[in-house]
């Protein structure tokens, strides 16, 4: 299911990044987000697979922002998924 969502996720990203660049070329528009609301679903879909919470995927964008990292090519996806897990531990030890 992880694998799953991860497709899905990415196919979101480079529809949104071809209408953002679609957009800016045909017009003054620029950040368009059409797509954003299901990214940030899937996102949480993805936080929610590895055992999280909605708390666990504020505290990721919030702390570390790897979502954004992960669009921007800055981390890859086992860098993800591994911010993810620690932040899921940390949060379930602290309480």
């Amino acid at each position: 299911m992880l694998e799953e969502l991860f497709d899905l996720y990415n196919i979101l990203i480079k529809k949104e990044q071809v209408m953002n660049n679609t957009l800016n070329i045909l017009s003054s528009l620029r950040g368009n987000q059409f797509l954003e609301e299901l990214i940030l679903r899937t996102e949480k879909l993805i936080v929610m697979s590895l055992g999280g919470q909605d708390v666990h995927w504020r505290a990721i964008n919030q702390f570390s922002d790897a979502f954004f990292q992960y669009r921007q090519g800055f981390i890859s996806q086992d860098q993800l998924i591994d911010i993810i897990k620690k932040t899921i531990n940390k949060k379930n030890v602290e309480g």
